[in-house]
């Protein structure tokens, strides 16, 4: 309950406007002025009364409490001053400690201050005595470079490692060591130089033996090298200093040049000196300093035992290309264009040196150059495709004068490269960018109307464009063809791979094919009116008569020579029209077979009359064709066609045994021409024409469907003859069985 009262008072003086502001320590309370003084002051006093009874109760509470703490203050207090008398006694204790250990520690201290100064003073001694030995010595190898170096490295060595200040008899012999040492490096230096100037390489040994014994054999390869190298950026910026270069030209061309030409002759004489500025500089200022560069790396080698500086001659390469892109970076904005017009040059320059250096550490970094070989690509592919952009410029096929000159710009871009395979594989990717536009180019001038391929009426000057344009392709592809053979031996065969594969592309085939679809469509409109033929049924025998070909035959002669004649001539690229040729004679060849072996009926004197027209299909096709065996196996089974018109089926069957290039599939559609009326060709047994039949045969050309089509006419045969209790079978039935399972059995192998 007291507790409570307490809390209660201090909440009331908390939130009382009057008390609360004596509570605040950071500010001042503030007097309220409405309020009398006197009232403030008796306020005051009531609220101190309550606090003070609050305390009186708060004592009378917590009295026992208060007590107990009290008397243990006591207590803690009798402890403190036992602790602090136990320190005081530890304290004394540790003085005395510290008087015993302080007195044997000062007095070794000084003795070992006098043991180190006894021993100093006797290396002191003996680095002197060492000193004067050496010096002694050192009198006597004057005419010995290495070994004086040897002595003088030691005595700097000694005298490095004590101040001999001081020492009287010292002073003049280290003065002369100093000296000796100066003289010694800057003789070894001098003699470094004369010995690169004049490539002496035994003396060279000597000196860098001297640099060795001295301990500075890195120091004196880098001042050497950087040296080689300050004169050499010298020589660089003065061969691309473009004042000094007009200076020159004007001086030889003073007194030359005429009105009116100043401008065009001086900017010609700029370039010519800037190159031959250029030209001497690679071939006898960086020579020469490489070569001195080199010499050194090569001295350096033979002396294994001075360290690992296999790197000198590498190192020194990829600074000077640095340098040179530099000082080239640096140089006016017409020696910038001058290099990037004439860039193979500058890596002609580069190359050349490499190759007369003959050093193999040392590569061509092309990392440096790149900003002018970017810039010489970039308007080496302009100029490639600029003649052939412009010869499009219209709708018309360009003549051969711009054919002839786009082909003159990309002998020319192959040809600059020679020497350089990095540059000569980019610049061959301008040129296939250039093949390729031109193709393009033609592509889309090419006509694919309705009347591309027609072959009625004389060629139409569509048709003519589209040759035109196959031509003027033809003749560009060939000519660069025979760039390439002309510069087989020069350029590294993977710019040519890329220049030929560009080339493929290229191609009247599409056009050709055009034609080829057409022809071949309307020979095999000719072939079908083989059918039609009255002769194919005659039933005379044609032994002792003179006979002709057929009428069908003499059409198709006619047909064959006119296309080759007018429409196929047309076109000059003999590739693609000789194959073009071949595919036509190869399908018609293919119908003709394919007819033949379904004509019904058929006498014997059709029979001889098919084989005259054997023979004259060759003639026929001689227009297409030079050489029939080109056609490979459709000659050999037109001329197996030829034999088995002459056979009897048990020949035939066994022929075909024996290995005959027919397919069993044809053959067996042959052998229904032998047999009688019931036994049914297959295509008949199917309710179809020959028409029909022909797009079937187009459409399969697996072997195994064509024997089961024939298998099925057979299976129509044999149930025929059992329905009708026919006593025999046809002689040709046994025939086409067996070649039935023959070609079944071929077919598995």
């Amino acid at each position: 309950m007291p507790t409570m009262e307490a809390k209660d008072v201090c909440v009331e003086i908390e939130n009382d406007e009057f008390y609360s502001k004596f509570l605040d320590e950071s500010i001042k309370p503030i007097i309220n002025e409405q309020v009398s003084v006197t009232d403030q002051v008796n306020k005051l006093t009531q609220g101190i009364e309550k606090l003070s009874k609050s305390l009186e109760k708060q004592v009378l509470a917590k009295h026992n409490d208060l007590l107990t703490q009290a008397s243990h203050i006591s207590d803690l207090e009798m402890t403190l001053e036992s602790v602090q008398t136990q320190v005081q006694n530890l304290l004394r204790g540790a003085e005395k400690l510290k008087e015993r250990v302080h007195t044997p520690y000062y007095a070794l201290e000084n003795q070992t201050l006098m043991l180190e100064r006894v021993q100093s003073t006797c290396n002191l001694l003996r680095h002197s005595s060492k000193i004067l030995v050496l010096w002694n010595k050192l009198q006597g190898v004057k005419d010995n470079p290495s070994k004086e170096a040897i002595i003088l490295f030691e005595l700097n060595e000694l005298i490095s490692d004590y101040d001999f200040e001081g020492i009287d008899l010292l002073d003049e012999i280290l003065k002369a060591v100093q000296q000796r040492r100066s003289d010694l490096l800057k003789n070894s230096t001098d003699l470094l130089q004369s010995s690169l100037l004049s490539g002496d390489k035994v003396k060279l040994l000597q000196c860098f033996k001297v640099f060795h014994n001295l301990q500075c054999t890195e120091e004196q390869i880098k001042n050497t090298v950087n040296s080689i190298l300050s004169d050499l950026k010298k020589e660089i910026t003065a061969a691309l200093n473009v004042q000094m270069v007009t200076i020159e030209v004007k001086k030889s061309s003073s007194g030359r040049v005429a009105p009116g030409k100043a401008n065009i002759m001086n900017s010609q004489d700029f370039k010519i000196k800037l190159w031959d500025n250029i030209e001497k500089l690679f071939k006898v200022d960086i020579y020469n300093s490489c070569t001195k560069v080199i010499m050194l790396q090569n001295v350096i080698n033979e002396l294994h035992a001075i360290g690992n500086f296999r790197n000198i001659a590498k190192n020194f390469w990829s600074e000077l290309c640095q340098v040179f892109s530099n000082e080239l970076e640096k140089s006016p904005l017409t020696v910038n264009q001058s290099v990037e017009i004439d860039f193979p040059r500058l890596l002609k320059s580069f190359n050349d040196l490499l190759s007369r250096l003959k050093c193999k550490n040392l590569e061509m970094n092309r990392s440096c150059l790149t900003k002018w070989e970017n810039s010489f690509l970039s308007k080496s592919l302009g100029k490639l495709l600029e003649p052939v952009r412009s010869m499009w410029h219209m709708s018309q096929v360009p003549n051969m004068d711009q054919v002839d000159n786009a082909i003159r710009i990309i002998a020319e871009a192959l040809s600059i490269s020679l020497g350089d395979k990095q540059l000569s594989i980019s610049l061959a990717n301008s040129v296939a960018k250039s093949i390729k536009q031109m193709n393009v180019e033609a592509e889309q001038r090419l006509s694919m109307d309705s009347d591309v391929a027609q072959i009625i009426e004389p060629p139409t000057s569509t048709q003519q464009k589209n040759a035109d344009l196959c031509n003027a392709l033809y003749y560009f592809s060939s000519q660069i063809k025979r760039v390439l053979v002309n510069m087989n031996s020069m350029l590294p065969q993977e710019s040519i791979q890329i220049v030929q594969n560009s080339l493929k592309d290229i191609s009247s085939m599409p056009i050709l094919q055009l034609f080829a679809e057409s022809i071949k469509n309307s020979l095999y409109i000719i072939l079908m009116t083989m059918h039609d033929e009255p002769d194919l049924i005659r039933a005379d025998d044609p032994a002792g008569k003179t006979l002709s070909c057929s009428p069908y035959m003499k059409e198709l002669q006619q047909f064959v020579s006119r296309c080759k004649d007018i429409y196929l001539s047309m076109f000059t690229e003999k590739p693609a029209l000789n194959e073009c040729c071949l595919n036509i004679a190869r399908a018609c060849v293919e119908r003709f077979i394919q007819h033949i072996c379904n004509v019904r009926p058929l006498s014997k004197f059709g029979r001889t009359k098919l084989q005259i027209d054997c023979k004259h299909l060759e003639i026929a096709l001689s227009p297409l064709v030079n050489d029939m065996t080109e056609l490979g196996d459709h000659y050999r089974q037109l001329k197996a066609l030829h034999l088995l018109l002459e056979k009897t089926p048990q020949e035939i069957a066994k022929s075909q045994t024996e290995g005959a290039c027919l397919p069993y599939s044809l053959v067996m559609m042959f052998l229904f021409s032998h047999g009688g009326h019931h036994l049914l060709a297959p295509h008949t047994c199917a309710g179809w024409n020959v028409q029909k039949l022909m797009q079937w045969l187009d459409s399969h050309k697996n072997e195994r469907e064509r024997l089961e089509f024939i298998a099925g006419a057979l299976q129509r045969y044999q149930n025929h003859v059992r329905q009708n209790q026919i006593a025999t079978y046809d002689e040709v039935y046994p025939v086409l069985l067996q070649l039935l399972d023959d070609g079944r059995k071929s077919i598995k192998k």
